[in-house]
């Protein structure tokens, strides 16, 4: 498994995964570097756009608790699983996930912790996935 340190930066084989919303709006987080810095779609909620792939992860037309865990994790991890299938079908290129907190909440509401559960619960990670090495350095990812 590889890792990243800092900032994603743009570059030819980079794809930015970043947590989206299924109405595409990319205007805060990681979601708004994703398209100013790496050409995800507005209005595209999901998939391959630019030198981006946005994950849904939280949905915004639900009002209650901010919207905070609006999409289940059972959804989520079969969303990861979508990008596991683009990444293998995309070798050369480094799919690098944007999420660098562990126990701190994101703005989908849940924490890194949570997040890296579903990514190692959608299966076989791909060579060409890249986490951050917050990610990499948590007791999850050394015993896996």
């Amino acid at each position: 498994m590889r890792y990243y340190l800092g900032n994603i930066k743009p570059a030819d084989n980079v794809i930015f995964v970043f947590g989206s919303n299924p109405e595409g709006r990319h205007g805060a987080g990681a979601a708004k570097i994703a398209r100013l810095q790496f050409g995800a779609i507005y209005g595209q909620g999901e998939g391959l756009q630019g030198r981006a792939y946005a994950l849904p992860t939280k949905d915004l037309r639900v009002k209650e608790n901010n919207g905070f865990r609006s999409i289940k994790p059972e959804a989520i991890t079969e969303s990861i699983r979508t990008l596991y299938a683009c990444a293998r079908e995309h070798p050369d290129k480094l799919f690098c996930i944007a999420y660098r907190n562990t126990y701190d909440r994101s703005l989908n509401g849940y924490t890194g912790i949570e997040m890296i559960r579903m990514f190692l619960d959608a299966g076989p990670i791909p060579d060409n996935i890249v986490v951050s090495q917050e990610w990499y350095s948590t007791e999850m990812f050394n015993n896996q």
